[in-house]
């Protein structure tokens, strides 16, 4: 104790020498009573801690006695060589410890254990069962869309000889039966996938545009210059309408244009990582998104070797800053915001989300494939739409989709960037390759230059106008539907206040029990609807087009019926029919925390799908 006195005296009067003379004396008074006071509290833990450090001082010395003592006769070459062998043999322990528990770090301890009892040999071979019967199912079910229930026509090798060309259209009519068939524009009973006017002059304006220039490949720029320039000008287009070209808050706003909206989000996923990579040495990036964001964002982790966090969305359904901030840290690149959200059709908190990545100095992407080319029009129409696009402070790129509400033939999306420093990083350039210098803007190489033509022309013939008409026509069908099932079926809720035509439901609380929201699913796909099934809440949406712009007083009375054709159905009926069609995968899913396994039927599923 007296020595830490001591100490402390010597560290005071070479602090009070800094101190200006008038002080000094207060500071030193100051300095005692506090010594005074502190004092007891310090010897008392002194005396405490006293015997404790002596006996480990003890201890310390008798060890190194006995470990001198143990190698006094061992020669200091091979007393080296041991110590280098015993930290070899340390580091590779740590190693293999390391590898061991990697997939417990970066999966989660729940997931390896479900993996291992699923590899065990009675849990794997009833999964096999379960798998091959579903297989059995879906091939089934597959094969009853063959029109007239006759043999389907598989082709499963090149035919010897050339088909004339009648037969092959012949049999293209045949396949094309088995399609939905979408009926008069405006009655599609289809969710979403058809946005345009299926027999209407801009179609038909398309299609001829594809065939004038399907020999086309804006690889070749040179050769092919027309879709080059065509494409420039869709992204051009497509900015204005979101903050970028002159005048606009983002007056350097540039892009290019992809095969859909997953390559979108994948190239503005790729560019921010290589982006962040360049400007501040991140090499283990991290990228935080909602859990309603596009599963475009998991293939993006998967592929470019990013660490994905998952935040919940808030009680709205709308991801908000405030969940996002708590999961940023030094390796995270980029931050997503949904405009609108594919599963609810809500529009995230991207003022927040994106005034965080302004302020960490990263990247904040925008998805706004479905909503691009609506969400202008609905603010136009007079409609609240939350600040989205380029004018928000932070959003560095944006995903815009004109094979949706572009009404462009299907295969174009545009990616945008604020600025080309951050759009150069999309780009693949070598310059080392025998076959000479080489530069690619996205993921593929050749590309289609009939569809860029057609995205071209879509907008050129609809222009604003034209837009601003579908989109109206879209919103009166939304609005039409939220109040039907506000007014006309008490057993189900509207999720949320959508800004555009993407409305979801689900079973309101207190009729979940009795209301299976799969199984009116499978009803409503009986009577040809085709909605979307989402889950974690279980729920359906329908996304109003301009294809099925008019059918919303048909899906209100669809839905009031299979509302009462379920919950009037006894127990073992309603028990049966959540044993068929999709609602059991989908019960399952909801319910069961081992997402591998259900990955697993998600793979078999796949497997079908392509077989011929």
């Amino acid at each position: 104790m007296q020595a830490l006195q001591a100490h402390g005296q010597a560290l005071l009067s070479a602090a009070l020498e800094r101190i200006p003379p008038g002080l000094r004396a207060q500071a030193a008074e100051a300095y005692n009573k506090a010594c005074d006071q502190a004092a007891p509290y310090l010897a008392q833990g002194y005396s405490v801690l006293e015997p404790h450090a002596v006996r480990a001082s003890e201890a310390l010395a008798l060890a190194r006695q006995t470990f001198n003592a143990s190698v006094a006769d061992v020669d200091a070459a091979t007393l080296v060589v041991a110590t280098v062998l015993a930290l070899l043999a340390i580091g590779l322990l740590l190693r293999v410890l390391r590898r061991l528990a990697r997939p417990f770090t970066e999966r989660g301890l729940l997931p390896v254990l479900f993996d291992t009892i699923r590899s065990l040999p009675p849990i794997s071979g009833i999964i096999a069962k379960e798998k091959a019967k579903m297989r059995q199912q879906l091939l089934t079910a597959r094969d009853t869309g063959v029109p007239g229930g006759g043999p389907r026509d598989t082709l499963t090798r090149l035919p010897a000889r050339g088909t004339p060309a009648e037969e092959v259209a012949a049999r293209l009519q045949r396949r094309a039966l088995a399609d939905v068939q979408l009926g008069a524009d405006g009655e599609s009973r289809l969710s979403g996938a058809v946005y345009m006017a299926a027999h209407s002059p801009h179609r038909q304006l398309l299609d001829r545009t594809v065939a004038a220039f399907s020999l086309t490949n804006p690889l070749h720029a040179d050769s092919f210059p027309s879709v080059r320039q065509m494409e420039a000008e869709v992204v051009a287009m497509t900015a204005g309408l979101l903050g970028g070209g002159p005048g606009g808050p983002a007056p350097q706003v540039c892009g290019a244009m992809t095969s859909g909206g997953t390559e979108s989000i994948l190239s503005a996923v790729k560019a921010s990582r290589d982006y962040m990579s360049a400007r501040r040495g991140v090499r283990q990036p991290e990228m935080i998104i909602g859990v309603s964001a596009h599963a475009a964002y998991w293939k993006a982790a998967e592929y470019f070797n990013i660490k994905l966090h998952v935040v919940p969305v808030g009680p709205d359904f709308r991801l908000r800053a405030v969940d996002v901030r708590p999961r940023m840290n030094a390796n995270t690149v980029l931050l997503v915001a949904s405009a609108p959200g594919f599963p609810h059709g809500l529009v995230d908190d991207v003022k927040g989300i994106a005034g965080l990545a302004a302020r960490a100095g990263i990247c904040c992407h925008v998805d706004a494939c479905l909503g691009g080319f609506c969400l202008p029009f609905v603010r136009k129409l007079g409609s609240r739409v939350p600040p989205f696009d380029f004018a928000v402070r932070g959003v560095t790129s944006i995903s815009v989709d004109t094979h949706k509400f572009g009404m462009a033939h299907k295969g174009t999306s545009v990616v945008l960037y604020r600025s080309p420093e951050l759009r150069q990083h999309q780009f693949t350039r070598i310059t080392d390759w025998s076959g000479g210098l080489y530069i690619s803007p996205g993921l593929a190489g050749s590309r289609n230059g009939a569809l860029i033509a057609s995205a071209w022309a879509s907008l050129v013939h609809l222009g604003e106008e034209g837009l601003l008409a579908a989109t109206a026509r879209i919103m009166a069908a939304r609005d039409e539907l939220v109040r039907g099932i506000g007014s006309r079926l008490p057993e189900l809720e509207v999720i949320g206040e959508p800004e555009m035509g993407v409305v979801a439901f689900r079973a309101r609380p207190g009729h979940a029990s009795r209301l299976n929201i799969y199984v009116l699913n499978d009803h409503l796909t009986s009577q040809g609807w085709h909605m979307n099934a989402l889950q974690n809440p279980p729920a359906l949406h329908f996304c109003f087009t301009y294809m099925n712009s008019g059918v919303a007083p048909q899906l209100v009375v669809a839905l009031r019926a299979g509302v009462d054709a379920i919950t009037s159905a006894g127990p073992a009926a309603q028990a049966a029919a959540a044993k068929s069609g999709s609602a059991p995968l989908y019960g399952m899913s909801n319910v069961s925390p081992d997402r591998g396994m259900i990955g697993e039927f998600l793979v078999a599923y796949q497997d079908v799908m392509l077989m011929p």
